[in-house]
């Protein structure tokens, strides 16, 4: 298992879930997330045109490790935004799939809201850690 030799394995978990205070912590960038986004919805609808699995699987799975690979680089309100962005993502989902009549086809029946929850996930989690931080007492 890899770890930092300086910090030692139970530090470096530390440091996943709680950063120090001097480590910087930056907004997350947008430009990245948004062409994130393009190359999952592009790979789910191919997925689905060719019948292999379902559209679902690239485009939740590519939206959780995108977030999560902000969260490991120390962005700003990491957890909570991590959190807030995939809640926000669910339910804009859930809205656009009982809003929008589903097309005849049923493997893109869900795809619509597929898309749009997590375009909304990414945007609220690049909103939240803009957010200015909290000024720690010391």
């Amino acid at each position: 298992m890899s770890y930092d030799k300086e910090h030692g394995f139970v530090e470096s978990v530390r440091r996943f879930f709680w950063l120090p205070g001097e480590v910087p912590r930056r907004v997350s960038p947008v430009g990245p997330l948004v062409g994130g986004w393009f190359v999952f919805a592009v790979v789910g609808a191919g997925f689905i045109a060719v019948d292999w699995i379902d559209g679902f699987v690239p485009v939740v799975v590519g939206t959780v490790l995108a977030l999560l690979d902000d969260v490991i680089k120390g962005v700003r309100h990491r957890w909570p935004a991590f959190v807030i962005g995939l809640g926000v993502g669910w339910a804009v989902g859930r809205l656009v799939r009982t809003g929008v009549p589903a097309p005849a086809d049923p493997d893109w029946a869900s795809y619509p809201g597929l898309l749009c929850g997590s375009l909304a996930a990414f945007l609220a989690f690049a909103a939240i850690t803009r957010l200015p931080e909290v000024p720690r007492a010391r």
